[in-house]
């Protein structure tokens, strides 16, 4: 009956994400039908008493690591830390925005993005009686939703593959690569790829590699036709790393790679360099993009008083932002300056806490499955260092993926 709860679970949230992916936006200005149809598929995979319990506090009273499956595991440890931490952060800085009078529509922009990021204490829970088979429909479902954006904006780029290192392409209004699936599905599809070609064995395996390093390819392509260069820097990073793991498990990939990377080179090497100096080019006139003097604008407002400082502004709280123009806007470019904003020294430490809390399960992931724990780690990297993306829907479900892959023992190394 778990198994089966498990993988219902699973089955929506893959529903959820293919919508989210492929109607839907990484931040919507207003809530249609698309995100509604989200949020209720994403409701339907966690239930709504685990929910209440963590939101109210109850769920610090049962043992680490009971979930809806009543059972108390070891490799839990993370759970109780998360929930104290969302705790405070749920609502001490929702009735000090309150106090301060900001409007509730800017306080559920920021507590909506709050559930997303914390979104592994309401949903891990409910996936993890799932075994295997949930492992693979979050990594499909985060790979597809990723893929499906990435198309969706080729199709606005006039699929002007030519492009590429010849110029720089518009993001788009709605910034669809800015979502933390698409640089995931950049890394996964092509080390899904390889690691079904290293298996080997099967033609069924050969066959499956194609579509995984074609989907690879576009998720990549885009990255570097509107030069987003961190990313792509991550992702070219991570799959060298897992490349030189398969070499080393099996030797014979070598001259595979080597040659790959021969034919890339002399097909696309024109393209390959133009992306280079672009990325240069966009480092040299914009730097970190004013990501110090947001950062310092932010410090300045915090010392302002104590209670700043110690607390926030609470959610919901405002600032003349110098990394757009100084408008005042609801947000920053930085989780550690969005946080310090809006929650102070001591939401803070609550978010350090919570996030250091899921290091361990992801040194877990890396002993067991190499190839998902570095596909996982340049959208984490993003989101919660480099970008607001770690106010997006794919942020949490990716941090779920990893803790709910830490209790297994196969995935991508063992298709």
């Amino acid at each position: 009956m778990r198994v089966a709860t498990g993988s219902l679970g699973a089955l929506s949230m893959t529903a959820a994400l293919l919508l989210y992916g492929g109607l839907s936006v990484p931040a919507p200005p207003a809530l249609r039908g698309v995100e509604l149809s989200i949020g209720l598929l994403v409701l339907a995979a966690i239930g709504w008493k685990w929910p209440l319990a963590v939101a109210s506090g109850h769920a610090l009273r049962m043992p680490s690591g009971v979930g809806q499956s009543g059972l108390v595991q070891s490799d839990m440890r993370w759970m109780p830390v998360a929930i104290a931490a969302f705790t405070w952060l749920l609502w001490v800085p929702l009735l000090r925005g309150a106090a301060l009078g900001w409007e509730a529509a800017d306080i559920l922009r920021d507590v909506v993005p709050l559930v997303f990021l914390f979104l592994p204490v309401l949903l891990v829970p409910a996936l993890r009686s799932g075994g295997d088979r949930t492992v693979r429909a979050l990594a499909g479902g985060l790979a597809m939703a990723g893929l499906l954006l990435a198309l969706r904006w080729w199709r606005q780029a006039d699929w002007g593959f030519g492009a590429i290192g010849r110029r720089a392409m518009a993001d788009g209004g709605v910034y669809l690569l800015n979502a933390p699936s698409v640089l995931f599905a950049a890394v996964l599809l092509p080390a899904l790829a390889l690691s079904l070609v290293a298996v080997g064995g099967r033609i069924r395996y050969w066959v499956a590699a194609v579509p995984c390093a074609v989907g690879g390819a576009l998720c990549l392509g885009a990255l570097a036709g509107a030069v987003h260069r961190t990313a792509l820097g991550l992702a070219v990073l991570s799959l060298a790393l897992t490349a030189l793991w398969w070499a080393r498990r099996r030797p014979w990939l070598a001259l595979p790679l080597l040659l790959g990377v021969g034919l890339l080179a002399v097909t696309g090497g024109d393209a390959l360099v133009g992306a280079w100096q672009q990325a240069a080019e966009k480092t040299r006139l914009t730097g970190v993009n004013a990501r110090w003097e947001e950062a310092a604008a932010v410090i300045d407002h915090a010392v302002a008083t104590p209670w700043a400082l110690l607390f926030g502004d609470g959610w919901g709280a405002r600032i003349a932002n110098p990394a757009v123009g100084g408008w005042r806007v609801s947000y920053t470019h930085t989780l550690a300056s969005y946080s310090l904003l809006k929650t102070g020294l001591f939401g803070m430490v609550a978010l350090g806490a919570y996030l250091a809390a899921l290091v361990r399960p992801w040194c877990r992931l890396l002993a067991t499955d190499p190839p998902l724990a570095l596909a996982v780690v340049p959208p984490l990297l993003m989101a919660l260092c480099l970008h607001t993306s770690f106010k997006y829907l794919d942020t949490g479900v990716i941090l779920s993926l990893m803790l709910v892959a830490a209790e297994r023992r196969k995935g991508l190394s063992a298709p």
